[in-house]
């Protein structure tokens, strides 16, 4: 027998946030209305969402923003490991869906909580693109829409490349170099 859930609203959230409930140690993010543990970065994740927000930073004038919350109302408010957002202060309130342009999840350990949950979020909430490093598979998957205008709230498009350069669907000037990308590692 399922026992009756309460789902955590963004406000609930925020307010056990600012109540001291959940302090920085317990490194979660809210989905769906449920706390998720987030996995700890270890050195490659970390030097792979360092390199590629430093690759972002010279190709854009959009904010990027890393390992910072984004808020999907009423019941979501994942911590994207970048996000390309437009360029103004969020000291009241983390973005919107409205502000976000493009999402990078450098999944090591999470490919299936990225793929399977995050990116069918993020579809729902009309985030423009989403890129997915698959740092054990060597690759990059995007997903992206239709233009402005078209009502689907899931990606129908997507593309895996291992190699070369990606480009961006949605934002002019952005690219990886994916053969850089894993030097190093």
């Amino acid at each position: 027998m399922a026992l009756p859930r309460h789902k955590l609203t963004v406000t609930d959230y925020h307010r056990m946030v600012r109540t001291g409930i959940l302090t920085g140690d317990e490194h979660v993010e809210l989905i769906e209305g449920d706390l998720i543990a987030m996995a700890p970065a270890g050195p490659e994740h970390a030097d792979l969402v360092a390199h590629i927000a430093r690759i972002m930073r010279t190709q854009t004038t959009f904010l990027v923003r890393e390992e910072k919350p984004v808020t999907l109302p009423e019941h979501s408010e994942p911590e994207p490991d970048i996000a390309l957002v437009k360029p103004r202060r969020y000291r009241d309130a983390h973005p919107y869906p409205t502000d976000v342009l493009m999402i990078i999840e450098v999944a090591d350990t999470s490919l299936d909580k990225d793929k399977g949950v995050k990116v069918p979020l993020y579809a729902r909430f009309r985030i423009p693109e989403v890129w997915i490093v698959d740092v054990p598979g060597r690759a990059v998957e995007c997903f992206w829409h239709l233009p402005v205008g078209a009502e689907s709230t899931q990606y129908i498009r997507s593309k895996r490349a291992e190699r070369d350069l990606i480009t961006s669907e949605t934002i002019g000037g952005i690219t990886l170099d994916l053969d850089g990308l894993w030097k190093g590692s």
